[in-house]
């Protein structure tokens, strides 16, 4: 047998190295290309000094209180979104006809449900009857999951994503909620009105449930190439007390008597 240690000819050994090298080429630009992407998605729940009018963007009209006859105790006020409709279009689109439609689904009469302070609302809540909204909890968003991208994170109060999809129920951050990435889609996020969004913290308590109604009472979009502010209101509390003295007696009174506050 006869052993050599002259290397053999390969006369395909250049073209192989070649392939190998485009081939590590294609994959680099590949995956740059795809964490741009991602980077970019990442973004997008960011909140951004100017806002662009060519974007989709919509609102939600907000009472929070009791509606006593002639003396309404309700604080009102209004959210404005940019919806992601380049992100998950059909979600977009169901949720921008429920927002002022007259007809069922709707999301007008529904009720902010839930309310964690400085965490998260559930909004949307169709599964009880206020004020005229619907009863029942049919499939709402029902292709959610063929286009639900989990790669845009909560990264900051006020932004929108799906609580699941069998309601029409949605979550609105009020803060940066990581805990929530991956688990619940996002579709938009809030640009306008977040002294509503502390207003509405405030109702809530360690259980999530209200201390008051919470009531969305209407909503619509906001004309493409129109700015949102040009759609903003303020807030509108409930007027004081005539008489705020009365009440810093009596619980005065009641402290001096008791040792409690209010009881």
């Amino acid at each position: 047998m006869n052993f050599s240690s002259k290397k053999r000819a390969r006369p395909n050994a250049w073209k192989e190295l070649q392939r190998e090298l485009d081939e590590r080429e294609r994959l680099e630009e590949d995956n740059a290309a795809k964490f741009a992407r991602i980077e970019a998605l990442q973004m997008r729940s960011a909140l951004e000094d100017e806002i662009d009018p060519q974007k989709m963007h919509a609102y939600l009209d907000i009472s929070i209180g009791h509606n006593q006859g002639k003396d309404p105790k309700l604080t009102r006020g209004r959210l404005i979104f940019e919806l992601f409709d380049d992100i998950m279009p059909r979600t977009v689109e169901q949720f921008h006809r429920m927002l002022g439609s007259e007809k069922q689904p709707t999301y007008v009469g529904s009720s902010i449900s839930k309310i964690w302070p400085g965490f998260k609302c559930e909004a949307g809540d169709r599964t009880s009857k206020v004020e005229g909204s619907s009863s029942g909890q049919e499939l709402v968003f029902s292709r959610v999951d063929q286009e639900a991208n989990w790669q845009v994170p909560h990264l900051n109060p006020g932004v929108l994503s799906l609580t699941d999809a069998k309601s029409s129920k949605f979550n609105i951050t009020l803060r940066k909620a990581e805990e929530l990435d991956g688990w619940h889609a996002v579709f938009g996020k809030t640009v306008y009105g977040f002294d509503v969004l502390k207003a509405i913290s405030e109702q809530g308590n360690d259980n999530g449930e209200p201390k008051v109604p919470v009531i969305i009472t209407g909503g619509g979009s906001v004309p493409k190439g129109t700015h949102p502010r040009e759609f903003l209101k303020a807030m509108e509390k409930p007027k004081l007390d005539e008489h705020p003295e009365k009440k810093v007696m009596r619980y005065s009174s009641t402290y001096r008597h008791t040792g409690l506050i209010g009881h």
